[in-house]
């Protein structure tokens, strides 16, 4: 993944939420993206993003500044994917369980237990951003590295690993 630009409408933060909320109400196709100021898909570096992809109507508001809207955020996703999205599944199947997933869990959880700064995107089908056009694809990134750590790609929405890396996430950044 690298930088780009991309075309937006800019918004504010309550118009982004609004926007999820009318787009949730229409049955339409979106969904968010979160941007840290060190972001590889940030076009404003030294900013937090706050991104809304409306793949059914073409349209994309974003909202960029030195204020992180994780409640929004989180509001949001819980919006787009379900309340129990942000909260663990845990793990009932044990080690077997544990070999059976992805590998882009075992670099969240090992980053989020050495106290790291990272984040996550779940760039849909459709995405502006997806490398991978027609397939979902989860991809992690640490502050500060530059790269994408780890990706998980699927032909199939991969409910189960995007609830554990949102409840990973978003309990690390203390909205959890």
């Amino acid at each position: 993944m690298e930088r780009k630009a991309f075309d937006y409408a800019p918004a504010t933060v309550a118009d982004c939420v609004a926007a999820a909320e009318r787009f949730a109400a229409a049955g339409n196709d979106w969904h968010n993206h979160v941007l840290k100021p060190d972001c590889l898909l940030n076009p404003h570096p030294g900013l937090y993003g706050l991104v809304i992809e409306n793949t059914t109507t073409g349209e994309i508001l974003a909202y960029f500044d030195k204020i992180n809207p994780i409640a929004e955020e989180k509001y949001i996703v819980e919006l787009r994917h379900g309340k129990n999205i942000t909260q663990s599944a845990g793990s009932d199947g044990g080690d077997a369980a544990k070999t059976a997933e992805p590998a882009l869990l075992g670099h969240a959880r090992a980053l989020t237990d050495e106290g790291a700064d990272w984040h996550h995107h779940m760039l849909m089908p459709g995405c502006i951003f997806n490398p991978n056009p027609g397939r979902y694809t989860i991809t992690l990134e640490k502050s500060g590295g530059g790269a994408v750590l780890d990706s998980h790609i699927s032909d199939d929405e991969p409910d189960a690993v995007l609830r554990e890396v949102e409840h990973l996430f978003f309990t690390k950044e203390g909205v959890g």
